[in-house]
């Protein structure tokens, strides 16, 4: 939501659903978007990963308007999958190509209630 990027949980941190969900709704949104930012502080933290399936979520708009391109980023992910917000402005080609680098998935997103099914449909692949 903004042109800086910040973990709220690492992989080994114990968190509930609830106090992850009260800490993102904390963070503001700011104007500027550096989607390229949060990928790669999101594949520095999967690299810290044992796990067989290092598998990323991306929850954005798409709306890239601060810092360098972020497709090279998404090619890096063994898994990247794109929940793309589309209740407001939103970047569908980029969305895609994200999706595509990162071979993962895109799926639109409308409202808050379509990011649980679009969560179980992914993680139960």
């Amino acid at each position: 939501f903004w042109s800086d990027a910040a973990v709220v949980k690492t992989l080994t941190e114990p968190a509930t659903p609830t106090a992850l969900l009260d800490t993102l709704l904390r963070i503001p949104a700011r104007g500027l978007t550096n989607v390229g930012f949060g990928l790669s502080v999101a594949h520095a933290e999967l690299a810290r990963s044992a796990a067989r399936r290092r598998t990323a979520i991306l929850l954005t708009d798409a709306v890239h308007n601060a810092g360098p391109d972020p497709r090279d980023l998404a090619r890096r992910f063994p898994e990247l999958h794109v929940l793309l917000e589309t209740d407001g402005e939103h970047d569908l080609p980029l969305g895609r190509d994200l999706a595509r680098l990162g071979h993962g998935t895109l799926t639109p997103v409308h409202t808050h209630r379509d990011v649980a099914p679009a969560l179980n449909r992914i993680l139960n692949r």
